[in-house]
């Protein structure tokens, strides 16, 4: 069988296996594993491939803080402090006009610099106020774009974590950043 032939097929059974529901990087795992075997015919040097691809992409001390901001998201996520700091926000802002859209983007900047991940607090928040916007007689599109906008804005607040990638990147300190 030629290479490009066994290369359509393995890209047929990469497409069968997240078909069939199983995950991604277990596919591609397999799949990468298998093309290498078949087509080198060397086991040992699949098996060296994949260890040495496993361990470049955690070796980098950049993604040990992806794993860590996710992981301080989900706490703060969990732990409610989204909707504490949102019904601060919104006790202080009661009084303004339009109050309750300016006390979500506050309440939703502030979580979002805190966990450093804009999906986490967009998560947060879409439980949170969009919910509360809504039964205020906020249109459910206005409240949804207040969310998804206020919560881009952490990703601007240092310790970020595109700054923390940003800084490695441009070889530049995090500190000064």
């Amino acid at each position: 069988m030629s290479e490009l032939a066994l290369g359509g097929l393995l890209i047929g059974a990469l497409v069968f296996f997240v078909l069939i529901g199983l995950h991604i990087a277990v596919a591609l795992t397999a799949v990468g594993f298998a093309g290498i075997w078949l087509i080198r015919e060397d086991v040992d040097m699949a098996m060296r491939l994949m260890y040495l691809s496993a361990y470049n992409g955690v070796a980098d001390y950049i993604f040990a803080t992806i794993p860590l901001f996710v992981l301080m998201g989900l706490l703060v996520s969990i732990s409610n402090v989204g909707k504490d700091t949102f019904d601060v926000a919104e006790t202080l802002l009661r009084r303004l006009r339009g109050g309750l859209g300016v006390a979500t983007v506050a309440a939703n900047t502030v979580f979002a610099a805190v966990t450093g991940v804009s999906i986490a607090s967009a998560a947060v928040f879409t439980r949170v106020a969009v919910p509360e916007m809504v039964s205020h007689g906020y249109r459910a599109n206005f409240a949804a774009g207040t969310v998804a906008g206020s919560s881009v804005l952490g990703m601007m607040i240092p310790p970020s974590l595109l700054l923390i990638i940003y800084g490695v990147l441009a070889e530049q300190s995090i500190g000064t950043l």
